[in-house]
């Protein structure tokens, strides 16, 4: 009875770990693991040159030049980087009318 009981569990872990090896196989696959892959997406993380600060490149703006791609987090970050006044310091810096 305990040899039959062995040989039980030693079936069972041998297709646990068949299993396993076949769901890490085909799951990396599945994914792309270069970070060329990832950086290429869309959905990446960049930096603000003004603030620091990372955000989706999705969610900020973006100002192109002729070598690369610049990425802001807000208007003001962007004016900064152009050497503009924000808008809201040229409306307080306005004569009044």
């Amino acid at each position: 009875m305990a040899s039959i009981l062995f040989r039980l569990f030693i079936l069972i872990l041998a297709l646990w770990l068949i299993r396993r090896l076949l769901g890490s196989i085909l799951g990396a696959s599945k994914r792309s693991g270069t970070k060329e892959d990832i950086a290429g997406t869309p959905n990446n993380m960049v930096k603000d040159p003004v603030c620091g600060m990372y955000m989706d490149s999705r969610l900020a703006l973006r100002l192109d030049s002729r070598k690369e791609s610049f990425y802001f987090c807000s208007e003001e970050c962007k004016n900064k980087y152009l050497g503009k006044s924000s808008t809201t310091g040229e409306a307080r810096n306005a004569p009044p009318a």
